[in-house]
């Protein structure tokens, strides 16, 4: 369907019906099929449906590489139709970047996206049946989706956030590491207290075990204060001093994604025992303890302590992808 709107002040009409219906495929389905059915009616599904909590069993276990879950949520407002100084707009650097960095992981990760603001008649709305659910092999589906697509409308930020978030929590599994990428040029809008809001939304989705990249794709220094408290609540800061990633360019924009792939690929394990509360864990790499890090800059940290999920940082994180195998931890069950 073609919208009679017109896009940021262009001529032509916008497409609304892309990015909007969901791509609802289990983790076993072949994504990429032509024939993969379209339902707007179906729902994320229950929260953690099927999730077990990982046992406290006394031993040392090696760690194993979880498989990443992503939802990119990619602001496609109006301002996204500024553009960089090579003369690509913001939004078609996006879909340059995401077509260069993603088809290397597409059976390596379940992907999804959702690009907002998506209704017709609203467009501080997004549906709960937005976007396409992630799954391995849906990189083709996601990229035709993005390329037909203009930049509109305002930028909800906050409802982007929280359909992509149940989306992902409804896929907590034993073997998956769920994670969001919002790229985004502009404060939020569409609430009474937007920045607030998000900056909720995202503390929320952290706390269920689904941290959020954040990538900055403006040079508006108005907007770097917002963009780093975003960052922050969503537990994913880059390490320095500035925790969102900047783009300034088509080239900055696509190493900000193919950094984020790698980290969200490479650096989160599982283990099959996690300790009790009067319990202790031990996290060693070739013989030597992994600092325990809360900051995220150079060790470990839980991610979802109940799934025994657990990311690294730093150096650690580099030596790691290349020798998973000597990777292990030491659990200690403390007792009732």
């Amino acid at each position: 369907m073609l919208s009679a709107l017109l896009a940021c002040g262009r001529t032509e009409p916008v497409r609304y019906d892309s990015l909007v219906s969901p791509m609802v495929l289990d983790a076993g389905q072949d994504a990429g099929r032509s024939d993969a059915g379209v339902d707007a009616g179906v729902d994320a599904g229950p929260v953690d449906a099927g999730f077990v909590p990982k046992p406290c069993i006394n031993g040392t276990f090696t760690l194993a590489p979880a498989e990443p879950v992503v939802m990119m949520v990619l602001d496609r407002s109006c301002s996204m139709d500024t553009i960089f100084a090579n003369g690509v707009t913001r939004w078609e650097a996006v879909v340059a970047s995401l077509r260069a960095v993603l088809p290397s992981v597409d059976q390596q990760m379940q992907l999804g996206g959702l690009a907002y603001p998506t209704n017709e008649t609203d467009p501080c709305n997004v549906p709960t049946s937005s976007g396409i659910w992630p799954a391995r092999g849906n990189v083709p589906l996601l990229l035709s989706n993005l390329a037909s697509i203009r930049p509109t409308g305002s930028t909800p930020t906050t409802d982007a956030l929280k359909v992509a978030g149940q989306v992902l929590r409804g896929r907590r599994t034993g073997n998956a590491a769920r994670a969001m990428v919002l790229a985004t040029d502009g404060q939020p809008t569409c609430t009474t207290n937007p920045l607030a809001d998000s900056l909720t939304e995202l503390r929320r989705a952290a706390t269920d075990g689904i941290p959020t990249y954040v990538i900055g794709i403006a040079d508006d220094p108005s907007l770097r204060a917002a963009l780093q408290q975003m960052s922050i609540a969503g537990s994913r800061p880059r390490p320095g001093m500035q925790g969102f990633y900047s783009a300034q360019s088509p080239t900055e924009l696509q190493l900000a994604f193919s950094t984020i792939r790698d980290q969200v690929g490479a650096c989160s394990f599982l283990t099959n025992s996690v300790p009790d509360l009067t319990g202790t864990i031990r996290v060693t790499f070739e013989g030597a303890e992994v600092p325990y890090d809360e900051s995220g800059m150079n060790g470990w940290r839980w991610t979802d302590r109940e799934n025994g999920e657990l990311t690294l940082f730093g150096p650690v994180c580099a030596r790691a992808i290349a020798r998973p195998s000597n990777l292990v931890v030491t659990v200690l069950c403390g007792g009732p």
